[in-house]
């Protein structure tokens, strides 16, 4: 019996044995094609950087056409990488690394595994989206006097009516633009959008991945929208203490026959808010006059396009990151071209890691300089997994959200006392709070927007509803969640979402706007805790603390080498998850006021359903 016993222990033994190096064989295999694959990815990544970047101000077809034909070699590159990878079975394979390194590589392809379709068809699509804001297709409003001179030339979205909708206190007319707009990019939009949805299906499909996980590829999450879910529900309370603030100032505004005060807010009216936050005459002007705001351009007047980069340099080198090194300075920094300064300039990142390349906006104004603050992250995020295998260069987009936390801390009064810009202003409580009121319903007023946008697409993709109901979905959603609904009764076949919905849609923007604002309170929260500061959230300033620079650089130099949530606990070590506290924190003495106000005018908190329809 006992020897029975030692040769079953021991057969146990060889058997266990044989399967560990079974496993470590496959292991040993797919480290050695993730090394390749590696290598011919950081290759590409050069090639793109050498032969694309330069083409991005060709005027020449046939140079142009070249490049196209270089875009397609590289993505077929990218596609055998994609399909060579998704041949290993994950089961197998025992190194987390080593699996996460098999998912990184899988999706390198990305859509350009639809091959000719993507090239012939979906690129053609996203540009029309894209094109939706800037074709010049809607007639003047006859009403109106916002348009200079009072000009009946066909106008665009972007920048004309945007414009408009800026400065116009007029409900008709923005209620004809909101309406006249997606009329007349009712058609291709939705044949557009179609196609893309349909693509994104496609691809998964050739990839072997569930489609919720392709789209949501960049965060590498088994189920990531349930984050978002939280999020929404830890700031419902306040957003809608804030909206029934807003619905009553409108209302007094403009009366009964504009909106139902107990209603959701007409969609028309709630982008005016949001575009007039930082504008004279918003609703909230008659609590914080637009006049009284600390005069930001002033503080930055002195400055050209190269001093505003210098001086964003200087806060990242207080935290001890390096200085530009020449090549980024001399090759890859350039200055937009006068063509391209005309409108409303808009710094370009083309990210190539290791290599970055920066395009800026020679008109320097206070909103420039903090964006700036942002863009930065990008160049010293990639500087610092530069070293890392390329199949992990991708960072969870998490460049993002560092941006925001260092243009939080870069805009406080205290940082812009300590710097010397603000020298000769003084900043008072009530300076603080206007401040903070605009801020708050820039930031809150567009989390469910994007929360709402990333659901569409969310059940679209998993097919919780279908394309023929996507309208009256949409508008579901979006009472439910931002208390917004359509300016007039909708049709059946209406597509309404605005323009800003298309934006980079193939790279899940509206998510990545999302997890930008609200990870970039709590990084910037925790960067506050570090600094030991003792004032109110709203005014911590963690420039020059080295610490924060140290936990920053722990997680960038991890690219996506951990998973999302172990590489975010390099800065949020007790808690690492999208959360909405942080957030609430930063704007607990303005969501204070706005409570007692409402308590005041005895205001409804929430909504009744809306009385429009919204299509089949």
């Amino acid at each position: 019996m006992k020897m029975r016993l030692i040769l079953i222990l021991s057969l146990t033994s060889m058997l266990c044995s044989f399967f560990v190096t079974a496993a470590s064989n496959y292991d040993l295999e797919v480290k050695i094609f993730a090394a390749k694959a590696s290598e011919r990815y950081y290759k590409l990544y050069n090639k793109i950087a050498e032969e694309t970047y330069s083409s991005l101000n060709e005027d020449d077809f046939e140079m142009i056409f070249t490049k196209l034909t270089t875009v397609k070699v590289i993505a077929n590159e990218l596609v055998e990488i994609s399909l060579e990878a998704s041949e290993f079975d994950l089961n197998k394979v025992q190194d987390p690394e080593m699996k996460r390194a098999l998912q990184n590589l899988r999706k390198v392809g990305e859509l350009f595994v639809l091959g000719e379709d993507y090239f012939s068809s979906v690129l053609i699509n996203l540009a029309s989206l894209k094109e939706l804001s800037t074709d010049k297709d809607v007639e003047p409003y006859m009403g109106g006097i916002n348009m200079p001179d009072h000009d009946d030339s066909p106008i665009a979205y972007y920048p004309d009516i945007q414009r408009i909708f800026e400065s116009s206190n007029d409900p008709d007319e923005l209620k004809y633009y909101w309406e006249t707009w997606r009329e007349k990019n009712l058609v291709w939009s939705s044949v557009n959008f179609y196609t893309i949805v349909e693509a994104f299906r496609k691809a998964a499909a050739i990839l072997e991945v569930p489609v919720l996980q392709f789209w949501y590829r960049c965060y590498n999450h088994k189920d990531f929208f349930s984050e978002m879910e939280k999020v929404m529900e830890e700031i419902r309370p306040a957003y809608r203490q804030i909206h029934a603030f807003v619905r009553h100032e409108l209302h007094k505004k403009y009366g009964n026959d504009v909106l139902d005060p107990k209603g959701p807010i007409p969609d028309h009216l709630f982008e005016q808010v949001l575009t007039q936050a930082w504008k004279e005459g918003s609703v909230i002007e008659t609590y914080f006059p637009f006049k009284e705001l600390p005069p930001y351009d002033d503080f930055v007047k002195d400055f050209d396009a190269r001093k505003a980069i210098d001086e964003v340099q200087r806060f990242y080198k207080s935290l001890g990151f390096p200085d530009f090194d020449d090549q980024f300075l001399n090759e890859q920094l350039k200055e937009h071209d006068d063509t391209a300064n005309s409108g409303d300039c808009r710094a370009d990142i083309f990210d190539l890691t290791p290599r970055v390349f920066m395009k800026y906006c020679r008109k320097v104004d206070f909103r420039k300089f903090m964006q700036n603050h942002g863009y930065l992250s990008r160049v010293h995020y990639a500087q610092e997994k530069k070293n890392l295998p390329s199949y992990v260069f991708s960072s969870y987009d998490l460049e993002y959200p560092v941006g925001e936390a260092v243009i939080l801390s870069a805009c406080t009064p205290k940082h812009l006392d300590a710097i010397g810009l603000a020298k000769d202003f003084e900043f008072t409580n009530a300076t603080l709070m206007n401040r903070l009121f605009r801020m708050g319903i820039h930031t809150i007023f567009n989390i469910p927007i994007f929360f709402v946008h990333t659901k569409v697409m969310n059940d679209l993709l998993n097919g919780t509803v279908e394309m023929d109901g996507i309208n009256k979905h949409y508008w579901y959603l979006m009472q439910e969640h931002a208390g917004v609904e359509p300016p007039s009764d909708r049709s059946q076949e209406a597509i309404d979402f605005p323009y800003r919905f298309y934006l980079d849609l193939e790279q899940n923007y509206q998510t990545k706007k999302f997890v930008s604002e609200v990870l970039g309170y709590q990084f910037y929260r925790a960067f506050c805790n570090k600094s030991s500061q003792a004032d109110h959230l709203h005014n911590c300033d963690f420039f020059s603390n080295l610490a924060v620079g140290h936990d920053l650089k722990a997680m960038m130099s991890l690219g996506s080498k951990e998973s999302w949530r172990d590489t975010i606990a390099k800065i949020l070590p007790d808690n690492p998850g999208l959360h909405g506290d942080a957030l609430l924190e930063y704007y607990a003495p303005i969501i204070d006021w706005i409570n007692n106000s409402n308590v005041e005018n005895k205001l409804k908190i929430g909504w009744n359903n809306t009385k429009k329809s919204k299509g089949s």
